[in-house]
């Protein structure tokens, strides 16, 4: 499964992420996904990618309080629980700059994806089916 974030903040900045791994909330720091992730900003008015640097394999950490993309220090993205604020730093994971135009923002708008192979549908969704709360569930 590949999860994409895409972020919009109050101050136009758009960015977010790209994960090959499903969101699992979990309330152990436990890092989800493989070196096949990425994030991405358009600060400078034009796409800029940011890949693994292998230095660590912090992709993304999802709670049921928030959810994070890259580690190492600081999270490349991070959103609150209500899909509200967040913050954004520079990462060891991707060696990115602040993605946003401000460490901390207020969310605008934001989009979370989930794209299943066509094989693995029922699986996923049979899986997906639970009662517990968290941003991070279909």
């Amino acid at each position: 499964m590949i999860s994409s974030q895409v972020v919009g903040d109050q101050k136009g900045a758009i960015f977010g992420g790209l994960v090959e791994a499903p969101l699992q909330p979990t309330n152990k720091k436990k890092y989800q996904g493989t070196n096949s992730t990425f994030v991405f900003t358009t600060t400078a008015g034009y796409p800029d990618i940011f890949r693994p640097t292998g230095a660590n394999c912090y992709y993304t950490l999802c709670s049921t309080d928030f959810l994070a993309i890259g580690g190492g220090g600081h999270f490349a993205i991070y959103l609150d629980n209500a899909l509200l604020s967040g913050s954004s730093s520079s990462s060891e994971t991707y060696g990115n700059p602040c993605l946003a135009h401000s460490d901390d923002f207020e969310v605008k708008e934001v989009e979370l994806w989930g794209f299943v192979y066509a094989s693995k549908y029922d699986e996923i969704l049979a899986s997906s089916r639970r009662n517990d709360t968290g941003i991070c569930q279909w």
